[in-house]
């Protein structure tokens, strides 16, 4: 008798990370995961999204397998497909030969702070494809439609030896923009009869698309709503650095217009290599992992140095209090803190 393996919708109770042991990250489970099992791969996803303070030692085993990789965002409003149609992309590339890694996050509750993993449900197709992985991450804290340990997870998934890694954010509006940063191309997801949703969207989320995608062809409106697209960016004219992004309908439900979005996506990764763009974004996004990982250790020499927390907590109770600017108490405790010169 076939045993028909039941889909289940995963929750998530809670958002907050759990404490983990610092050794938690150890040569053994390194080691593993460096081999290339998968098992090790998704406990280093974990302990890494829960303590992203143990990702700069990982970063030193990763010398050499990271840089060739290109991250493609997918990004849009709920209820567009964007999960179905990243399925569809993710096996399309699968079958060309790439190692293709998918990172889909879903939204936390800001209420209870658990999240429904409801994108693995969609991408069931890709389960047991030894060219892909597939991990959910909940948004956590994150508001720009990705978690904050997406730049870790991406650079984990891609050590791991895979060089196309599609990123589904959560459903955005018009200034979540976190997807630029992230991604080096940036795949933007409507539906037909979305004019107004066109309008809101376009002095934002749309002018950082390198591609736009109308999804749900099958449905009314869609020769409308190309044209509204093409219309809006011969009135408005690309932006500086880069043309208008092309603009192209799929059913992904139906498998259709696939194949264009792929051949899309692959042209454009192409000549991001060949004219040395891909590094050049990798290189901005290192700027950010060091500014961040500066700010970081700032703040740790900060506390130890006044107990941050309790002053800053103490000095705004008087200033609410008694009037006055926070900037006199900002100038003398950054005054107590001294940066020595490693010798």
């Amino acid at each position: 008798m076939r045993l028909r393996r039941r889909r289940t919708l995963a929750y998530v109770k809670s958002s907050k990370p759990t404490p983990i042991h610092p050794q938690s990250l150890s040569n053994e489970l390194v080691d593993a995961y460096l081999s290339g099992s998968r098992l090790a791969l998704a406990r280093v996803i974990t302990r890494v999204e829960n303590d992203p303070s143990l990702f700069p030692a990982l970063r030193k085993a990763l010398d050499g397998r990271l840089g060739k990789g290109v991250r493609i965002g997918i990004t849009g409003p709920p209820g567009v497909g964007k999960s179905t149609l990243t399925s569809a992309i993710a096996l399309g590339l699968a079958g060309k030969g790439h190692k293709v890694g998918v990172i889909a996050v879903d939204p936390s509750s800001p209420f209870t702070g658990g999240a429904f993993m409801g994108d693995r449900v969609r991408m069931d197709a890709l389960v047991g494809n030894p060219d892909i992985y597939v991990r959910s991450l909940a948004s956590r804290e994150g508001h720009g439609g990705l978690s904050p340990s997406t730049p870790y997870v991406a650079e984990v998934i891609e050590g791991y030896g895979m060089d196309r890694i599609l990123i589904e954010t959560v459903g955005v509006g018009q200034a979540e923009l976190d997807v630029l940063r992230c991604a080096d191309i940036v795949v933007l997801v409507l539906q037909p009869s979305t004019g107004d949703t066109i309008q809101t969207l376009k002095a934002g989320i749309i002018e950082a698309a390198d591609l736009i995608v109308v999804n749900k062809a099958d449905l009314p409106g869609i020769d409308s709503a190309l044209q509204s697209l093409r219309f809006l960016f011969s009135l408005s004219g690309p932006r500086p650095d880069k043309p208008a992004p092309p603009v192209l309908a799929t059913s992904a439900q139906q498998s259709s217009g696939i194949e264009k979005v792929i051949a899309e996506i692959e042209k454009q990764a192409g000549e991001l290599i060949s004219s040395g763009r891909h590094e050049a974004m990798r290189a901005r996004r290192l700027v950010e992992e060091i500014r961040q990982s500066i700010q970081k250790e700032l703040w740790t020499a900060f506390d130890s140095t006044i107990g941050a927390d309790a002053a800053i907590a103490k000095e705004a109770a008087k200033l609410a209090k008694t009037g006055g600017s926070p900037y006199e108490f900002v100038r003398k405790a950054c005054a107590k803190v001294r940066i020595e010169p490693v010798k």
